[in-house]
């Protein structure tokens, strides 16, 4: 018998506890300041890591700007910028920054069609493509569009894009550009000053917390997520996406199936609690990694299954266990699927669909094993299953 798409996900919400959807409702338009009308930080040249070269503006017709000069041309050249921090201002995060062209006042840094970045006559808070976050370790800057969340690569041609889905994991050169500062802007004394020489926090690194633990930390474009160790066990698992300088998230407990709501702070050299509910820490900062880590959680209880486990053919699928009721909900690539099914021991039988959205809903049974609660194995199914096997 073939169940209808909606009962298997009514069984699985009323099995994993979902609550239903919200309306998006739109939201008033924002005032919106011109970009000279934010804190100027100071006049500065930029030199690529990868050719050593300075960054120019107004190359050619389309006034493109790539890692090209050798020198300086001047205080007030094609290899100079005005940088202006616009955060904190019509809804801009703080760390938001624009570039004006010191040779050409009335253009700006921008992200083209083509993900070129050019200069562009006009900047106000509302124009997006003149806009950048800016992450900075010592003196070498990283700069991501405000408009396609790229970052800025310097590719094969020397010309610069916007158009780097990560600048995580060991950096390429073609994503540093050292900052070289010509003279002093005028926000001295307020609250807003250059990205400091401070360390900055690594969000594809290691973090501790300051009352437990250390985490994993794997950034990918907008997607975060923070793995959290006890006694070199995995316990918990963060995930969130960015937004500027605060990431909105949620957690999970591998072992007692607790979950909650968390934002961050991205300051400098730490991550900081800002909202949520309670946990364990209230800021993070860098460490090293430890000398020895597992990647099973010590749950003391192989029965769990609650967590998040990956497919060998790809996919994630979180899972959840209320009392004998196994659900999960996994997804990847072009596939979505549920799963809701019993468990007897060992064995867990049930119901899956793909509700990825085609015309052909591809559904059926599945029955798999739980081998020492850290893998489950495929025994049997009907349909077309990509999976034969999970671990957490």
């Amino acid at each position: 018998m073939k169940f209808a798409q909606a009962s298997i996900a009514l069984s699985l919400t009323a099995a994993a506890g979902l609550s239903g959807f919200t309306a998006l409702t739109a939201t008033p338009a924002e005032a919106t300041t011109r970009c000279t009308g934010g804190t100027l930080l100071g006049r500065y040249a930029l030199k690529s890591n990868l050719n050593n070269k300075y960054i120019r503006a107004g190359i050619g017709s389309d006034a493109a700007v790539g890692a090209t000069s050798s020198r300086i041309g001047g205080n007030k050249s094609w290899e100079t910028f005005d940088i202006y921090d616009l955060g904190n201002r019509n809804g801009l995060n703080g760390g938001t920054y624009a570039l004006r062209s010191t040779q050409d006042p009335n253009r700006w840094v921008s992200v083209a069609s083509n993900k070129a970045l050019q200069l562009k006559r006009g900047c106000t808070t509302n124009s997006r493509n003149r806009l950048f976050m800016a992450d900075k370790v010592g003196n070498t800057l990283q700069l991501q569009s405000l408009s396609n969340r790229q970052w800025v690569i310097q590719r094969s041609n020397n010309m610069l894009q916007a158009n780097a889905p990560t600048a995580g994991g060991n950096v390429p050169k073609a994503l540093q550009y050292r900052m070289i500062r010509v003279s002093a802007g005028s926000g001295s004394g307020s609250n807003s000053t250059p990205p400091s020489n401070q360390q900055q926090v690594n969000l594809n690194g290691w973090l501790k917390g300051n009352n437990k633990g250390v985490y994993s930390a794997q950034r990918s474009g907008n997607n975060f997520q923070m793995k959290g160790f006890l006694n070199s066990k995995p316990f918990n698992l963060i995930t969130g996406t960015i937004q500027g300088n605060i990431i909105n998230a949620s957690w999970k407990n591998f072992c007692n199936n607790s979950t909650g709501s968390l934002k961050l702070r991205i300051d400098r050299n730490r991550l900081v609690k800002v909202g949520g509910n309670p946990g364990f820490n209230t800021s993070w900062t860098p460490t090293q990694k430890p000398a020895s880590i597992s990647s099973r959680p010590d749950c003391n209880d192989a029965r769990n299954l609650n967590g998040t486990w990956r497919g060998n053919n790809g996919g994630t699928y979180v899972v959840r266990q209320t009392g004998s009721i196994v659900s999960w909900n996994g997804r990847g690539g072009n596939f979505k699927n549920i799963f809701i099914g019993q468990r007897q021991g060992n064995t867990v039988s049930g119901l899956w669909q793909d509700t990825a959205g085609s015309q052909t809903q591809n559904s059926g049974r599945l029955t798999f094993k739980v081998v020492n609660g850290s893998r489950l194995v495929r025994v049997s199914h009907t349909g077309s299953l990509g999976n034969s096997n999970w671990t957490r």
